[in-house]
């Protein structure tokens, strides 16, 4: 995994190189742009769906993760 922090140290923007067979955990809406090779998979935050709610309406949290 290669990485860059570009226009720092307002709006940064962290631009990262994978290898095959290497993940990325990122929250959802955090990813500008991606290449078209790339495979993404969402997964809820919770194992259940009421604690993943809860997560979102009180702690303000993103619902999904990528």
């Amino acid at each position: 995994m290669k990485y860059e922090i570009q226009y720092k140290p307002a709006y940064s923007l962290l631009v990262v190189q994978l290898s095959v067979g290497e993940s990325l955990t990122a929250e959802a809406g955090a990813m500008t742009y991606m290449q078209p090779t790339l495979d993404v998979k969402t997964h809820q935050r919770e194992k259940d769906f009421w604690g993943t709610l809860g997560m979102t309406l009180v702690g303000g949290q993103s619902f999904f993760y990528q």
